[in-house]
């Protein structure tokens, strides 16, 4: 058991909580501690946990965080948050941009068509992110913890990077390919994502994947590497960003119902995978910038 002065926040107060990449307004509902070997299921950490909900959405995205996400509602994080909106606005009208400029002609000459036939299959346009792929939790942290080092305390992933995104995508296959349950699983619309998912990050990273303060950093390392591919230079980081694009991607071409929850079963396959061998792919340390 454990005592009131174990927790830093008490049930119902208001405090800021992160969720993804910004700190949002938030109530602690309740409150509860874990201890060895009883680990959250969810956060699979140890220690104070807070059941949060965050002002002005609705309850289904309540959900339960560890002590390391809830920050005190004072005047300093307040204009921490203020800051942190102002950045993601920054942001967002860059992730408006195709991935070259073929692909949005072909987007034109394609509204140009006549509409498909109405016996044919419904088609979706825009997905929306849930549409297409659901984050595990440690990888949300993950997210956030990239995020933060690299506009909060001004640091870098170390490139190149080892294991590369072309490893753990071979590991990712390697993987799956011992691992056959499903005798009528289509191994060649698996196959045709996993080559989608390499071919998307290399076409990705230097237009969409990269934030402000690691453009410099790009340039220099295409530079010290031309011969090799995006995916033999950067690493587990910068792919899991493009997980968080796909919703944006897809709303570039027109998708079946169907080849939308193709996608969605391999890519969160591939996510759990990610998740799973996260000690192993994800860096703990940044590198400060030096370029």
């Amino acid at each position: 058991m454990s005592k009131d002065n174990d927790f830093l926040y008490q049930d119902g107060e208001k405090v800021f909580c992160y969720h993804g990449k910004v700190i949002y307004e938030a109530k602690i509902v309740e409150t509860k501690y874990y201890v060895e070997p009883n680990r959250h299921p969810k956060t699979g950490s140890i220690g104070p946990h807070y059941h949060i909900h965050y002002s002005g959405w609705k309850s289904s995205w309540d959900e339960w965080v560890d002590e390391s996400r809830v920050l005190k509602y004072n005047e300093a994080n307040l204009e921490k948050h203020k800051q942190m909106i102002k950045s993601l606005k920054k942001i967002k009208p860059a992730m408006k941009r195709t991935i070259n400029d073929s692909s949005t002609e072909k987007s034109k000459k394609r509204k140009r068509e006549p509409p498909p036939p109405k016996e044919k299959e419904e088609v979706v346009k825009k997905p929306k992110p849930k549409e297409i792929v659901s984050f595990p939790e440690p990888l949300r942290a993950i997210l956030y913890r990239d995020w933060n080092n690299i506009h909060m305390h001004q640091l870098l992933v170390p490139l190149p990077r080892k294991p590369t995104v072309k490893d753990i995508i071979e590991d990712y296959r390697k993987n799956r390919m011992n691992s056959k349950r499903n005798e009528d699983s289509d191994d060649a619309i698996e196959q045709e994502v996993i080559n989608g998912l390499h071919f998307y990050f290399n076409k990705c990273v230097g237009t969409r994947l990269l934030y402000k303060k690691e453009r410099k950093q790009y340039r220099v390392i295409r530079l010290k590497h031309e011969h090799l591919d995006n995916s033999q230079i950067f690493g587990a980081e910068h792919l899991l960003r493009l997980f968080v694009e796909f919703p944006l991607l897809m709303g570039n071409t027109f998708l079946s119902l169907e080849t939308i929850n193709v996608l969605k079963v391999n890519l969160s396959e591939f996510l759990n995978f990610l998740n799973e061998n996260r000690s192993k792919y994800f860096i703990e340390e940044y590198e400060e910038i030096k370029i």
